[in-house]
């Protein structure tokens, strides 16, 4: 069977080695094996978030983990900041407003960041509210921006030292570049099928101890979600509920791929394929979403369809040469592309993907220069290192 190429945003293409990870015989997931298991799956965990807080695995989507981190954290009343910049920073907002949190929203044109400008605007305008929490996302998906969490970080603390700060990160952990610990985060929250390069099915945080104190205060309902519980258990090795045990033998491989790769190596080769997709794309005439190279995500790139070409056409080209894509989502939909370029993915591969893609356009009668694309691609990876990002 021809190789297929799964470019959406996540999931994302699962190396050889986790598969095989993950189809190992189960174990018991209260024995030894398992508990030495999940104390080094902390240890890799913190070394991929940059922290030495404590690490929650719970058996979800990473929809779930937002959902764990609001009501862990909140009682219904608690004044929160929230973006509208994209469909899951939304959805974060969402999910507190869904328990009787007063959400202010900050409204961003979908395609750009977050100013620290503008939020501290909103910060002080609402300085009378006692701000409980900012719900920040670091990659939004939808829309492949990147949101400087250190700045932002920087603005809140200034103005609303008190407030949580909780990070969406579920599609830039082991992506791009997210110093938890130096930077003073409260809560990052990831999912397990994008850089973690397995599938879905667990969500992970790290919560700092200054989300503990805000724990023990706060009032929402919940069980299943429920931090304390968790937290006795991991430290004796054992989880609250059954585990989803080949999803935490698949993560145990990925941990050590990321460890024998290191974080630097990690970061630089995500940065170096996604500019080389971009300079790819433009290369062939077609216009990104995100017009500030500043702003843009390692994971993924949105693109505006050309004039007169469907989504529906160009995904089923591609799909015939076995290279899958993602579409736009609410507001964007039939008005973009969007390219993963997330994972276990290198140079090779991303000359093969805009090489599919300039055979897709050709058969959707778009009008380019055959050979442009891949043309700019290998010119800036023969400009270019991979392990420094400098050019030659």
């Amino acid at each position: 069977m021809a190789r297929q190429y799964l470019q959406i945003p996540g999931p994302t293409n699962i190396p050889e080695s986790i598969r095989q990870a993950m189809s190992q015989p189960a174990i018991n997931h209260r024995s030894h094996r398992f508990s030495a298991m999940l104390q080094e799956l902390k240890a890799g965990l913190q070394y991929v978030f940059q922290s030495s807080d404590e690490i929650l695995i719970f058996p979800s989507s990473g929809s779930g983990g937002l959902e764990a981190a609001i009501v862990n954290l909140f009682s219904a009343g608690d004044y929160v900041i929230a973006v509208d910049m994209g469909v899951f920073s939304h959805r974060f907002g969402i999910i507190a407003q869904s328990f009787g949190l007063n959400v202010i929203w900050i409204e961003v044109k979908w395609g750009r960041s977050l100013s620290t400008e503008l939020l501290e605007k909103v910060l002080i305008e609402n300085q009378d509210k006692n701000i409980a929490g900012i719900l920040l996302t670091h990659s939004e998906t939808s829309t492949g921006v990147l949101n400087d969490i250190a700045a932002l970080k920087q603005t809140a603390a200034s103005i609303t030292p008190q407030a949580l700060i909780l990070v969406d990160a579920v599609s830039s952990l082991a992506i791009s570049d997210l110093q938890t610990a130096a930077i003073g985060l409260d809560v990052v929250i990831a999912g397990s099928q994008k850089g973690l390069m397995l599938p879905g099915g667990l969500s992970i945080l790290c919560v700092s101890d200054r989300a503990w104190e805000a724990h023990e205060k706060a009032s929402l309902p919940r069980w299943y979600w429920n931090f304390k519980p968790l937290r006795e258990r991991m430290e004796l090795g054992l989880m609250v509920y059954t585990p989803a045990i080949a999803h935490f033998c698949g993560l145990e491989e990925s941990l050590r791929i990321i460890r024998a790769e290191g974080l630097p190596n990690l970061f630089q080769r995500h940065k170096h394929n996604a500019r080389a997709v971009q300079q790819g794309v433009e290369a062939l005439g077609l216009r990104l979403l995100v017009r500030d190279p500043r702003q843009r995500a390692e994971s993924v790139t949105a693109i505006y369809l050309p004039a007169g070409l469907s989504y529906q056409d160009l995904a089923f080209q591609l799909a015939e040469l076995n290279i899958i894509i993602g579409g736009g989502l609410k507001k964007l939909e039939g008005q973009i592309f969007r390219i993963g370029h997330l994972g276990m993915l290198h140079e090779p591969e991303v000359l093969a993907i805009i090489g599919g893609l300039e055979i897709a356009l050709k058969r959707c009668n778009y009008s380019f220069q055959f050979g442009v694309g891949t043309a700019a691609v290998a010119n800036y990876y023969s400009r270019v290192t991979s392990s420094t990002g400098t050019e030659l």
